[in-house]
C-alpha cells in the first residue's frame, strides 16, 4: 500500500521486489484508508498489517501463523513491539483500555526482561503490526476512516470487544518499531488527531452507564492531556481537535447507535476488561 508517497518508494519496490503487488492510491488517505484499501484488495484468510517504520524478526510471521492455528477461537493477535533504537525496551505488548477513557500500549517503556513473555489475552492490538482473521473484519467491519490516523486501532479493538472477539498477545512474534517515524512527535497533526479521535472512541463505544460511572476519571485524564499539550506548545491543536469532534456529533451518534445495537456482551463484561491506570486515584 502506498498512500501518496512523494519519495521513490514505489519505483524502488517495483525494481527491487517485482513479486510484490503494489497498490498506489496517489493521495494520502490516512492509516485507516490505506489499510482498508489493502484489506479489500486481498482475499487471504489471515491479514497481517505492518507499518512502514518496522522491522520483523525472522520468525515473526511463523509464530503468528502457528498461534492462529493453535487458537481457533481467537480473532486477532498482537505482537511484541520493541523500540527499534533500543531493542531492550517494550513499545507494546498488546493494548489495554483504561477507565479514564485512554487506550494504552501495555508495557510501554518497560524493560524486555521476561515479564511480557507469556501468551496473554489482551484488550486489543496495535495495528502497526498485528494479525487478523478475515472473518474478524467481515463481522466487526474495517477501520473507521473518519479517524484518518491515531486511535483507529483502539476504536477497532473496542468494537471487537463489544462483539465478543478475543485478542491474544504473542510474545514470540517480535517487531522492532521506529516509533512515530512517519508522523513525528508532539506536533500539531498528532495532537489534533489524538484529541479528536480519543473522544470518537469513547462516544462510539463506551456504554452509557460506564461513561457516567467514570466521568470524573475521564475528565481528569483529558485535563492532564490538555496540560501536556500546553507544555509542548500544542494547546491550540488540542482545542481544535476537541472542536473537530463536536462538529461531528450527529455522525458519531449514528455510528454509536449501530455499534451498541449489535452489542453481544454485557456492560459488566466490558467493565471487567477495562483497567485502572491509577488505582490510588
Amino acid at each position: 500500500m502506498d498512500n501518496g508517497s512523494t519519495d521513490d518508494s514505489v519505483p524502488l519496490v517495483r525494481d527491487s521486489y517485482p513479486e510484490v503487488n503494489i497498490l498506489a492510491l496517489g493521495v494520502n488517505t490516512g492509516f485507516a484508508g490505506g489499510v482498508n484499501a489493502g484489506i479489500r484488495n486481498t482475499a487471504s484468510d489471515l491479514v497481517f498489517l505492518l507499518n512502514n517504520d518496522t522491522v520483523l524478526d525472522r520468525n515473526c510471521l511463523d509464530e503468528l501463523s502457528r498461534a492462529a492455528q493453535r487458537h481457533h477461537q481467537v480473532s486477532f493477535f498482537a505482537t511484541k513491539m520493541l523500540f527499534q533504537d533500543d531493542s531492550g525496551i517494550i513499545n507494546a505488548a498488546g493494548d489495554s483500555f483504561g477507565i479514564d477513557g485512554q487506550g494504552r500500549n501495555i508495557g510501554i517503556r518497560e524493560p524486555d526482561d521476561g515479564r511480557y513473555d507469556e501468551v496473554t489475552q489482551v484488550f486489543g492490538a496495535c495495528a502497526g503490526a498485528a494479525l487478523y482473521r478475515r472473518s474478524f473484519f467481515q463481522d466487526v467491519g474495517l477501520f473507521d476512516e473518519e479517524f484518518f490516523l491515531i486511535h483507529e486501532d483502539v476504536d477497532l479493538d473496542f468494537r471487537a470487544q463489544i462483539r465478543g472477539h478475543q485478542c491474544y498477545y504473542i510474545p514470540t512474534a517480535i517487531i522492532h518499531h521506529l516509533h512515530s517515524a512517519s508522523i513525528g512527535r508532539n506536533n500539531s497533526l498528532q495532537t489534533f488527531h489524538n484529541a479528536r479521535n480519543s473522544l470518537f472512541v469513547l462516544a462510539k463505544n463506551m456504554p452509557a452507564s460506564l461513561l457516567v460511572k467514570y466521568f470524573w476519571r475521564i475528565l481528569r485524564n483529558r485535563q492532564q492531556l490538555l496540560g501536556d499539550s500546553i507544555i509542548f506548545g500544542q494547546a491550540r491543536a488540542w482545542i481544535k481537535g476537541e472542536t473537530g469532534y463536536s462538529l461531528r456529533t450527529i455522525q458519531t451518534a449514528l455510528r454509536r447507535f449501530k455499534i451498541q445495537l449489535h452489542r453481544r456482551v454485557t456492560t459488566r463484561e466490558i467493565n471487567a476488561i477495562l483497567v485502572d491506570p491509577d488505582p490510588k486515584g
